[in-house]
């Protein structure tokens, strides 16, 4: 006698239809910041010049690297935050990410670096001016965005959603 009982899929709950305005809010964020980087004719070069500008007694190759996989990186976890798809592991690694300009801003201002962002290229979001603790509570914002991201199991209006009623209904 079998007496298992269907798998029923669970909606995200109003948890999860909270964690869509925090999806959107980071990865419409990470998109920007990529396009600004990658998009216009200087972008690379006002990137570039940006992260020599730390001071962090790098070799050029890693800066080449920097300069070209940080964007791309962005643009990608933006995009799948967005739509849910591997939604955790993308706010996981926006969540890094954030959490390393926390730590370049920190040490820029500690060694008195007068820095221009370079976040989003030429422009920036909410403030204004070179690297300040502005920017360093602006990244701990989105952050604590990403984090929660992270930590909420379900998240509503997701591709993730989508792939596991699948694969539930066909165990």
């Amino acid at each position: 006698m079998n007496t298992s009982r269907p798998k029923v899929f669970k909606g995200p709950g109003l948890i999860g239809l909270l964690g869509v305005p925090a999806r959107l809010a980071v990865g419409a964020l990470f998109i920007y910041a990529a396009w600004m980087k990658i998009g216009p004719s200087n972008g690379p070069q006002v990137f570039s010049a940006s992260i020599q500008a730390y001071k962090l007694d790098i070799p050029d190759h890693l800066i080449a690297l920097a300069t070209f996989g940080v964007p791309w990186t962005e643009l990608l976890v933006g995009v799948t935050v967005i739509l849910g798809f591997w939604t955790r592991a993308s706010a996981a690694v926006i969540a890094g990410m954030l959490l390393m300009f926390v730590g370049l801003g920190i040490s820029a201002l500690a060694r008195g670096l007068e820095i221009k962002c370079g976040c989003f290229g030429d422009r920036t979001l909410f403030c204004a001016g070179g690297v300040s603790v502005c920017h360093v509570a602006q990244n701990c914002v989105f952050a604590l965005m990403a984090l929660g991201v992270f930590l909420w199991p379900r998240p509503a209006f997701a591709l993730d959603n989508l792939l596991n009623r699948r694969a539930s209904c066909s165990a």
